[in-house]
């Protein structure tokens, strides 16, 4: 098992919501890859374009994220998703400190946050990556 397999199975292992394995699944179901290294609690998704890494989507303890160099020139796009869940599910990207620094915006992952995540991805997410050039289903 790789750095990134471990790391995974790690998050799953910690989340008494089921929603890191349902949110991986679906991330990966629409072929964008992933990585977890070795020196990092985060799970980054991304696609490919030009020979560079497009992250759109990430994952570490309890908390899906939106990765600020994809989302920051998206803005009405992030508030559309981040307005899909109640406030107090949010969790502040400012000021930036550790983690939260490459992040535009962040959602705690619990029970009654997997649906709206879920949609996200379907609704938001996925159609963007696509109009950035990725060639995912």
């Amino acid at each position: 098992m790789g750095a990134k397999e471990e790391l995974l199975s790690s998050l799953v292992a910690k989340d008494t919501s089921g929603g890191i394995q349902l949110i991986h699944d679906k991330l990966v179901r629409h072929e964008l890859k992933w990585k977890g290294p070795s020196n990092s609690q985060t799970l980054l998704y991304f696609f490919r374009k030009n020979g560079k890494e497009i992250g759109v989507a990430a994952m570490r303890q309890g908390i899906f994220s939106f990765p600020a160099p994809f989302w920051r020139t998206r803005d009405t796009f992030l508030r559309e998703a981040l307005n899909r869940v109640a406030s107090y599910s949010l969790i502040g990207t400012e000021p930036a400190i550790s983690s939260s620094q490459y992040s535009a915006g962040q959602i705690r992952i619990n029970q009654s946050t997997i649906d709206s995540i879920e949609s996200i991805i379907e609704e938001i997410i996925l159609p963007e990556s696509r109009a950035a050039g990725a060639t995912i289903t």
